[in-house]
């Protein structure tokens, strides 16, 4: 037995020798390369690097999109004309094509019905008004897959108390700290064999372990070919992604899984419709001049779509419901997902699912 005990210490012994630093290396690599900025928090620095005029990014490509616009929010003027909300689909909506320079895009990739309803309410809790608001109609504020999904936990306590309000309820405004949540998302991620793969895949585009970039910085001439933020909070893609050819996203549509992100057999959720219209009617009674943005996918996925049309009806219900909803408040519904119908074509287009940003504003009117 004395030989077993000692044998079994042993194995143990030698398995942590080999993974203590493995698990080391791992954590040691998940946290210097970071290349979702998840334990460099330059996010703040980005907002208030746009609002003081400027244009900013982050050396990885890849930063905390909803912490940068909670933090444009808190610090941002009082008062402005026009704000844009949406997914990827509207990053690219500028002051230029709103008309008007008292403006901020404060979209984000995925925007969905949590980020949606906290952004409004964190608006509001900070004392911010606006007279416009042009929101970008799509699914993942409907479809039950991406609806509830959180992408930043420190939004959560701001969506709830949205949604306790246009239940007629009086909640207590949440508290300005930092939630535990995203504490808890940064440890996870240490010890993330995924997050260690999205490094390691950086390391590759680096071409070196050691990092070229800054984590952030503001655009200059030796940088103005990067991704980055304009000073309105609109995206601006790198001189690569700008250079894609009408090949390419006939190439993103053919591969794009429409599966997942077009609902397969699902129908919108009437839980969410419910919301949506209470929070229109609640922005509409506080004399905020609400505009819907329907944004095309290109031709090319339109096609795949339309070749199975019975499996992928949720964008036909969404628009019909779009213009109900807007037909009932009296707001301008811009484009419309189909894309022959919008008149646009592949080459408008960066990929199967966003528009050249230069093309937005000969399609779209956005000004009031």
């Amino acid at each position: 037995m004395a030989h077993g005990v000692i044998s079994e210490k042993v194995i143990w012994i030698r398995l942590a020798v080999i993974i203590i630093p493995l698990l080391v290396l791992l954590c040691g690599i998940n946290y210097y390369e970071d290349p979702a900025n998840l334990f460099h928090d330059y996010n703040e620095n980005v907002a208030k690097a746009l609002l003081d005029g400027r244009e900013a990014y982050f050396g990885s490509g890849n930063g905390d999109e909803r912490s940068v616009k909670m933090h444009t929010i808190r610090n941002m003027p009082r008062h402005v004309d026009c704000i844009t909300l949406g997914p990827s689909l509207a990053m690219g909506i500028s002051k230029e094509h709103a008309g008007t320079e008292s403006y901020y895009n404060l979209s984000a990739s995925g925007l969905n019905f949590n980020d949606f309803m906290g952004e409004i309410a964190l608006l509001e809790i900070s004392g911010v008004t606006y007279d416009r608001l042009i929101y970008c109609v799509d699914s993942y504020f409907f479809d039950e897959t991406f609806a509830a999904a959180v992408r930043n936990p420190d939004i959560m306590k701001y969506a709830e108390y949205m949604i306790a309000k246009l239940d007629g309820k009086n909640p207590s405004v949440p508290e300005e700290k930092t939630d535990t949540g995203n504490i808890k998302t940064r440890i996870g991620q240490l010890f993330s064999v995924t997050y260690f793969q999205d490094c390691v895949d950086y390391i590759r585009s680096n071409q070196s372990v050691i990092l070229k970039e800054k984590r952030w910085g503001i655009i200059d001439e030796d940088t103005k070919d990067l991704a980055h933020y304009a000073s309105d909070g609109s995206w601006v893609y790198d001189a690569e992604y700008k250079s894609r050819t009408v090949e390419d996203v006939i190439n993103s549509a053919n591969v794009y899984q429409i599966e997942h992100q077009f609902a397969y057999d699902r129908h919108l959720s009437g839980y969410y419709k419910d919301y949506f219209e209470k929070l229109i009617s609640y922005l509409v009674e506080r004399n905020i001049t609400v505009e819907f943005f329907l944004c095309p996918v290109c031709p090319a996925l339109q096609d795949r779509l339309e070749a199975d049309k019975s499996h992928y009806f949720l964008m036909d219900e969404l628009e019909v419901f779009a213009h109900r909803v807007a037909d009932r408040y009296g707001i301008r519904v811009t484009g419309s997902y189909d894309p022959y119908a919008a008149g646009v074509s592949d080459d408008d287009f960066w990929d199967c699912r966003h528009m050249r940003h230069d093309r937005l504003g000969d399609y779209f009117d956005f000004k009031e």
